[in-house]
């Protein structure tokens, strides 16, 4: 296939989400339920009867058909459609309240000349042309417009799950704002003819939810839950090839590597779509073997399932290939004994090649004997997945309706897999690090080359850290299956629960679209006290009366008003106001009314945004969408209906047939679309029930049939978008700044879980390490934040894509560097689930034992970490640069430290020396892996300091540079006796390790 054939392929082949979806059955499913309730909303219209009864906006209920679809489970669906209901009603009611002030203050003397209006005369042409306009009621509409454009633009800004409640209540409420200043008598019935359209849908949609494959949130959540356990399924199952690497596997860009990042994000997105249903699991009627509360109790074992798997993408980094000696081992004597880290750190990341060659000690071969080790725990961690996920599956299909196959075998299933998962965690505890150190004969000495050893460590203990957290989810799902024994009706849990659903507030993981300039408290824990309670005010003490609290609460209001959702809020008042005001101009009202205006305010209210490079994007997906949702509705409309006014028999087919592709990209297209998707579906159900109104009602309003409805729904698009890019540049936002504050919050929130590790590193001392994941007091706590921020990270990918439509006016953009910055922050997140792991199933009184030896938890070298975390994310929100004399390396610090104290603790413990059975151990290789992952959450921090001087910049510090090279070289120089005798006893150990024999 020549590169020409192979683009045009490339881009009208179908993309993965239409074929997958296609293909599944519940995505089916869903599109023919949607369908449905769309295609009955045009019937609903269709009849010149009904039509009469509902009205000229009639439409709407074809157009809730786009808006709310019934994809979700009933309970939730039922959670929008109330939602959008009562946003309907709030428009409505600020617009009478806004018409009753309205009434209160027109002119007298302007009522007198005009004489008495019949209100029976109601639609006369004389009130559409603006006859009976009055500036005082204009003034009292415009006001009430403000305030309720305000109460939704605060919506839409500080609670993105009530934002159908902000968009539909906006709608209504533009609608009689525009129209209420027309008459000169009081008409609280002007939205009469949405509310019938739009109820009637919402009747319609509700009906199809319960008589077509109803589903419970509690069905849906299991479901989900198999999903993720079917991609944890195949991480597992890849760690064959990972054991088992070739030359290039790892590197950049490698196709491995990328599947296991894309996999790994895949389950992080289906997790995060997992905890926003868990809030209506115990608020809902359902059918099933089991009740929301036990299915609730799948999410703390799940947690960990997906906490632990980020742990493989730290692995995988030692794969890449060798790494490169740090220039501070040069200073620093590799010790011939294992007695600290420093040993460990030596071994890892500054190897001898020459002799690991020698000795048939590279991590190629030495990864055979690691993949022989774990293979059977490995095999029982996969094989108990696939009993979780074919139980969980058979409990989800056994409903009122459907009955899954026995259930009994499945637990017998899952019974037989609880066995073989604990026999194989006891037998690697056993013997598993004797099957490691094969590759090294009997035992190992400190002075071999001990890489490939350490990094068969690494691997050994995350196994044996995801066999844990996998039977703990083994155990639980078995525990519920064996108390829930038939199919029952459950209810909800309490009230409480019900009520929290409806009114439920912003999730922890939830993205926020606005307020990046903010602080970010994701590091935060409902049950933790974190420094948010040590946060001081450096402007003046806490208020001590009356006056103060009020200028203290003052002094907040204020500072709001420089966030980002009060810039919004502005401008979307501002917005709203100046489109507006056509309407109660004489000389523009009948124009604005006629030619369907309010849709351009309408437009511009929904395609306004924050920054720059966002609306941007809107713009971009908006107008396409727009463009083609104008194509498809000219096609289904002279399709069914010709030339002619409109057959209700040919509109019905047409719409039918050709709406079964635009309601499948509405409900599956990615997410990333999903604002131009809704708009361009929206657009199809304008045009066609513009014409259909137009032919059939006697209006004043005609926007047209087919063509002349299609080319102003095009300009009033136009002009809805014109306005806002306006209001935009009053002045611009950069979405950069937002990138650059939500790395540096990001970066933060890292920091916070590295310091509550190393908290538990020096100060737990209760449990033991078979203690449950659920009775440390740190453990889930720990698991949360790092699920949050791994979100807030992935997000983050979203937010560059968007700020890089801002274009180079001010100059390149260095997108590549906080792509990079991305980057090495989730390797941090990986690194962190290791060293979480690992200090969870480390042995306490191992761990205490070397605590004083184990330089990575030296408090000299934790103050440096923090402080290093510290300034990158400060230079990051801030901007200003870094300066130079900071540590540019921490390894440099860490060898001080073990220079320092050195001599200082050698008294402190009862253990100074890891002797060789020690090091066969299975507490030392949870120490291994945790000593590793702390030097790799070290180089990962550079990483991002060295970024942060790139962006930020560096203050130099005149003549530094050279004394600092000075130092190094006189350092180097005092301390070269101390390795003058390791060349000249290098070869005899050689022969001496190639025998086997023992000693330290």
């Amino acid at each position: 296939m020549s590169s020409l054939a192979r683009t045009v392929w490339d881009f009208i082949r179908p993309q993965p989400w239409v074929i997958n979806n296609i293909r599944q059955r519940k995505s089916q499913q869903i599109l023919f339920r949607s369908w449905l309730a769309g295609w009955a909303a045009l019937i609903f219209m269709l009849p010149t009867h009904s039509l009469q009864r509902i009205g000229n906006l009639a439409y709407f209920g074809i157009l809730f058909s786009m808006f709310l679809p019934p994809f979700a489970p009933v309970h939730i669906y039922i959670v929008i459609v109330v939602q959008s209901l009562l946003g309907l009603l709030a428009g409505w009611g600020i617009g009478s309240a806004g018409m009753k002030a309205a009434l209160a203050v027109r002119s007298q003397l302007l009522i007198h000349a005009q004489g008495s209006v019949n209100p029976d005369q109601l639609y006369k042409i004389e009130v559409f042309q603006g006859d009976f306009l009055d500036a005082r009621s204009a003034v009292m509409f415009g006001v009430f417009l403000g305030f309720g454009a305000m109460i939704f633009a605060l919506a839409r800004a500080y609670s993105p799950q009530f934002i159908f409640f902000s968009i539909f209540g906006t709608i209504t409420l533009d609608i009689f704002c525009s129209i209420g200043p027309l008459y000169p008598f009081a008409n609280y019935k002007i939205l009469n003819s949405i509310l019938i359209a739009s109820s009637g849908y919402c009747a319609i949609a509700l009906v199809c939810c319960f008589v077509f494959f109803p589903e419970t949130v509690n069905h849906a959540y299991l479901g989900l839950v198999s999903a993720i356990l079917d991609k944890v399924k195949t991480l597992l199952a890849s760690q064959d090839g990972w054991l088992s690497p070739m030359p290039g596997d790892f590197g950049p860009g490698c196709p491995k590597l990328k599947a296991l990042r894309g996999t790994r994000v895949a389950v992080m997105t289906m997790y995060q779509t997992l905890t926003g249903l868990t809030i209506f699991l115990q608020s809902e009627f359902s059918v099933g073997r089991w009740s929301g509360d036990d299915v609730f109790g799948l999410a703390d074992p799940l947690l960990a399932v997906v906490a632990r798997i980020n742990g493989l993408l730290s692995f995988a980094k030692h794969l890449h290939g060798l790494p490169s000696p740090p220039e501070a081992f040069a200073y620093v004597p590799a010790p011939t004994t294992v007695s600290s880290d420093t040993h460990l750190l030596h071994h890892v990341f500054n190897p001898d090649i020459t002799r690991e060659s020698t000795l048939n000690l590279t991590l190629i071969e030495v990864l055979p004997h690691v993949r022989d080790a774990t293979a059977d725990l490995r095999a029982a961690s996969i094989e108990g997945v696939a009993a979780i996920q074919a139980l969980v599956d058979a409990v989800n299909s056994d409903r009122l309706f459907s009955h899954s196959g026995p259930v009994a075998p499945l637990e017998e299933r899952l019974d037989a897999a609880s066995d073989k998962l604990r026999a194989a965690l006891d037998s690697f505890k056993t013997r598993g690090t004797d099957a490691i150190l094969r590759a090294y004969g009997n035992k190992p000495r400190g002075d071999m080359p001990l890489r490939s050893l350490y990094l068969g460590y690494v691997f050994g203990s995350t196994t044996v850290i995801i066999g844990e957290v996998v039977l703990s989810l083994v155990q639980t799902v078995a525990e519920t299956s064996a108390r829930r024994r038939r199919v029952r009706l459950w209810g909800p849990s309490s009230l409480r629960h019900v009520v929290k659903a409806l009114l439920k507030g912003r999730r922890k993981n939830e993205e926020q679209a606005f307020g990046e300039e903010e602080r970010d408290d994701t590091y935060m824990d409902e049950d933790d006290i974190e420094e948010k309670q040590y946060r001081l005010d450096p402007d003046s003490h806490p208020p001590t009366n009356l006056f103060q609290k009020f200028m203290t609460s003052l002094h907040y209001v204020v500072q709001w008003m420089g966030t980002a959702e009060a810039v919004f809020v502005f401008r979307y008042v501002l917005l709203s106001i100046l489109l507006w005001l056509p309407a109660v101009f004489k000389s523009s009202a009948h124009f604005f009314y006629v030619n369907k205006g309010i849709w351009a305010l309408i437009m511009a209210q929904t395609i306004l945004t924050v920054y720059v490079g966002d609306q941007l994007y809107n713009y971009l997906i908006r107008i396409v969408a727009t463009f083609l949702g104008l194509i498809t509705a000219l096609l289904i409309w002279y399709i069914g209906n010709g030339n002619g006014n409109g057959s209700p028999y040919g509109l019905a087919a047409s719409y039918g047939v050709l709406t079964i592709p635009v309601m499948f990209v509405r409900l599956f297209a990615p997410a990333k679309y999903l604002q131009g998707v809704i708009l361009g579906t929206v657009t199809v159900t304008l045009i066609i029930g513009f014409s259909w109104i137009d032919g059939h009602l006697p209006v004043i309003s005609n926007p047209g049939i087919g063509w002349n409805a299609s080319w102003r729904r095009w300009t009033l698009v136009m002009i809805g978008c014109g306005a806002s890019f306006i209001v935009m540049m009053l002045p611009p936002k950069s979405g950069r700044k937002a990138v650059r504050l939500r790395a540096a919050a990001t970066i933060d929130a890292l920091g916070h879980v590295y310091t509550s590790l190393m908290s538990a590193w020096i100060t737990e001392s209760d449990l033991g390490k078979d203690a449950s994941f659920t009775s440390s007091n740190w453990v889930k706590a720990f698991r949360g934040r790092l699920i949050t921020v791994t979100l807030k990270i992935l997000a983050g990918k979203q937010y560059m894509m968007l700020a890089s439509w801002e274009g180079g006016i001010r100059g390149h953009w260095p997108q590549e560097e906080y792509a990079k910055l991305t980057e090495v922050q989730e390797e941090m997140v990986a690194v962190l689930a290791q060293l979480g792991g690992a200090l969870w199933k480390l042995d306490t009184k191992w761990r205490l034992s070397l605590l004083h030896h184990t330089k990575v938890v030296d408090p000299n070298f934790i103050s440096d970490i923090v402080s290093v975390f510290s300034s990158v994310s400060q230079s990051l929100r801030t901007g200003e640069p870094m300066h130079t004399v900071l540590p540019q390396t921490l390894l440099d610090r860490l060898l001080l430290h073990h220079q320092v104290g050195a001599s200082a603790t050698l008294d402190l413990d009862d253990q100074r020396e890891i002797g060789p059975d020690q090091m066969q151990s299975l507490e030392h290789m949870f120490y291994t892996s945790a000593v590793i992952a702390v030097y790799q959450l070290m180089q990962c921090l550079d990483e991002l300091h060295a970024i942060t001087r790139r962006l930020c910049g560096e203050v130099p510090l005149r003549g530094f540079e050279r004394w600092r090279l000075q130092h190094k070289s006189r350092r180097g120089t005092y301390q070269s006796t101390s390795r003058t005798d390791t060349a000249d006893e290098r070869e005899p150990l050689i022969e001496n390790e190639k025998t086997g024999k023992e000693g330290v």
